[in-house]
């Protein structure tokens, strides 16, 4: 009776343990999922710009079918879960620090966009144009993507080499519109 007690025990535990496990797994994965939102990385100042943009582009759901690519599908990693988990507590690590500890009005967001495949991650890309690969052989996509495809990008280039500009619309105009405003701010506070 008392082994019988104890394999009920063992097997009661491993199940709990399963389901807690479950249970917080989903849990974690709601909170990577919210946190990965524009509501959340605008939630300072110095993002506006860039959300106002990312909606006029494609990518903000400015298209005939209102899909819309998250934050995160473009600034995280998305090679496997843990480069997933890895790079967005890297980058929350990084935009908190940033936040709190420096003068984010000192950024020069222009000026960042030339290091843009740091933070814009190929694979975040080709999870929503995967396609892209087995219809290159024909058509007019065919010569701009060979080497990546078919060469196996031989030049290192990632997709934001190429597509400057994708992901937040004519960004650039709006920066110069959002410096010139905050100027235009700091000189009355002077």
């Amino acid at each position: 009776m008392a082994e019988v007690k104890k394999k009920f025990f063992v097997w009661s535990s491993v199940v709990i343990g399963i389901v807690i496990g479950l249970i917080a797994s989903m849990g974690i994965a709601d909170v990577l999922h919210a946190t990965g939102s524009g509501f959340v990385c605008t939630m300072c100042h110095t993002m506006d710009p860039m959300m106002l943009q990312y909606h006029e582009d494609v990518h903000g759901g400015n298209n005939k079918l209102g899909i819309k690519a998250e934050c995160s599908a473009c600034h995280l990693d998305h090679t496997s879960a843990y480069t997933y988990v890895l790079t967005k507590l890297k980058v929350s690590i990084n935009d908190g620090y940033k936040t709190f500890f420096t003068d984010t009005d000192k950024i020069d967001w222009l000026k960042k966009r030339e290091h843009a495949s740091h933070f814009v991650y190929d694979s975040g890309c080709m999870t929503c144009h995967s396609n892209l690969k087995n219809v290159i052989q024909a058509g007019k996509s065919f010569l701009p993507h060979r080497d990546y495809f078919v060469l196996g990008n031989p030049n290192k280039k990632s997709c934001v080499d190429c597509h400057e500009h994708v992901g937040h619309k004519d960004l650039g105009l709006q920066m110069d519109k959002f410096e010139a405003i905050k100027k235009q701010e700091n000189n009355k506070t002077k």
